[in-house]
C-alpha cells in the first residue's frame, strides 16, 4: 500500500484487518523510489519494468501534483530536514499500516526512520489523498501488482 496504491482502502481490506486485529504491512510504501523524489519527468528515468512504469506515471500531470504536493506537505509540517520519504511513510502510517520501506544506503534508512519524529495532520492527510487521487492507476486492483514475465527478458517469474 502507498499513496500510488490505495487499494487496501478502497476495497474494505484495511476495515476488515481493524476489525480483526490484524496489522497491515505497507508493501512497498515508497512505490520503488517513485515516491522519494528522485524521479522527475524530463529527468533521468530508470530502465526496466520501472521505465516501463515512470512512462505511465509522467503520461498525466497527476504525479507531479502529488509530488509537489508531498514536497508542500514535507515543508510544513516536518521542517527544512523532511524527504518526501517520511511523507509517504508517514501516510502509510496515518491510514494505519506499518511500511516496511527498502534502503540501499545508511542515509536512506536514517531518512526513512526520521519519519517516526513527526506526524501528518488531518489537513495534511486530505490534501495528500485528494492529490493522489489524480493519479491515474498504475496498477489494476484484479490483477498482481507483480509482474509475471521479465519485460527485458520475457522469463516467467512466477506462475500463478
Amino acid at each position: 500500500m502507498n499513496l500510488l496504491y490505495r487499494f487496501p482502502l478502497e476495497n474494505g481490506l484495511m476495515d476488515t484487518c481493524n476489525e480483526l486485529g490484524v496489522q497491515v504491512l505497507a508493501y512497498s510504501p515508497l512505490c520503488l523510489g517513485f515516491l522519494t523524489g528522485k524521479y522527475r519527468k524530463g529527468g533521468d528515468l530508470p530502465s526496466g519494468p520501472r521505465g516501463k512504469l515512470a512512462e505511465k506515471l509522467f503520461e498525466s500531470d497527476g504525479f507531479e501534483g502529488l509530488l509537489q504536493t508531498m514536497e508542500d506537505v514535507a515543508q510544513k509540517s516536518g521542517g527544512k530536514d523532511t524527504t518526501l520519504s517520511q511523507v509517504a511513510l508517514n501516510w502509510c502510517r496515518a491510514k494505519g499500516s506499518i511500511p516496511i520501506p527498502g534502503a540501499r544506503t545508511v542515509k536512506q534508512a536514517s531518512q526513512n526512520i526520521g519519519c517516526l519524529s513527526w506526524k501528518l495532520s488531518n489537513d495534511d492527510l486530505m490534501a495528500l489523498d485528494e492529490a493522489a487521487s489524480r493519479v491515474p492507476a498504475y496498477i489494476e486492483p484484479d490483477k498482481s501488482p507483480f509482474a509475471k514475465k521479465d519485460i527485458n527478458t520475457g522469463m516467467i517469474m512466477f506462475d500463478s
